[in-house]
């Protein structure tokens, strides 16, 4: 057995490229490099656009009754980065890395990002059909339709502040180096938050979500 065989026993799915396993479990730290440092951030890449693919095929061939807003938003449940984490710290993900000793492997924007990175690596090495094996058995358990019902946090922070102030919450986002991005979201002169995210729209939600916390109650 190598350094990898028990996450491989996990996923229950066996590489034949064992080069592609290490380069979406390798950080971009670790190697100076170009081309082995740009691997992971790569795999990253296409594993976040596949996964949001197969999570689609899921919900859709799942909830054929429910309506585009409840596919919609369920899939960024099943998408953020605390699922992924979640996920991630159950593999033990944190085990088979190869990081710089600057870089946390408990970090949750590190985790998440590793399991996307491996989804994109088992695409290239095995096809979209044991993809999509490995995430179902991955995600399954995080299909419960009653977690699945809880709404986008942008979209609760907007009908309360409507409802409550009149106001509707405004966001400022701004590019914070390549690790992601930075937003503020602000309702009236009284509340502001922060929140951070690898794309806008997930700097945005934290932000909303932070805001959330503050200004109505029971929220968290």
């Amino acid at each position: 057995m190598d350094e990898y065989s028990e996450l491989e026993e996990l996923i229950q799915y066996k590489f034949k490229n064992r080069e592609l396993l290490h380069s979406a479990l390798t950080h971009a730290s670790y190697s100076s490099n170009f081309e082995k440092r740009n691997a992971n951030e790569k795999l990253e890449f296409l594993g976040d656009a596949v996964l949001n693919a197969l999570i689609t095929f899921m919900l859709y061939e799942k909830f054929k009754d429910r309506d585009e807003g409840f596919l919609s938003n369920a899939r960024s449940y099943l998408v953020k980065r605390e699922t992924l984490t979640e996920i991630g710290k159950r593999l033990k993900i944190e085990n088979y890395m190869k990081f710089e000793d600057s870089i946390s492997p408990y970090d949750s924007k590190v985790i998440s990002n590793m399991i996307e990175a491996l989804i994109g690596a088992i695409y290239l090495d095995g096809g979209i059909r044991k993809t999509r094996s490995v995430v179902r058995k991955l995600f399954s358990p995080y299909f419960d339709e009653e977690k699945l019902e809880q709404k986008n946090p942008k979209n609760v922070l907007q009908e309360y502040t409507q409802k409550q102030f009149g106001l509707l919450p405004k966001y400022r986002c701004i590019k914070k180096g390549k690790n992601g991005f930075q937003a503020t979201c602000k309702v009236g002169k009284e509340f502001l938050a922060k929140g951070t995210g690898r794309t806008k729209k997930e700097a945005e939600t934290e932000a909303a979500r932070n805001l959330l916390k503050v200004i109505v109650p029971n929220s968290s």
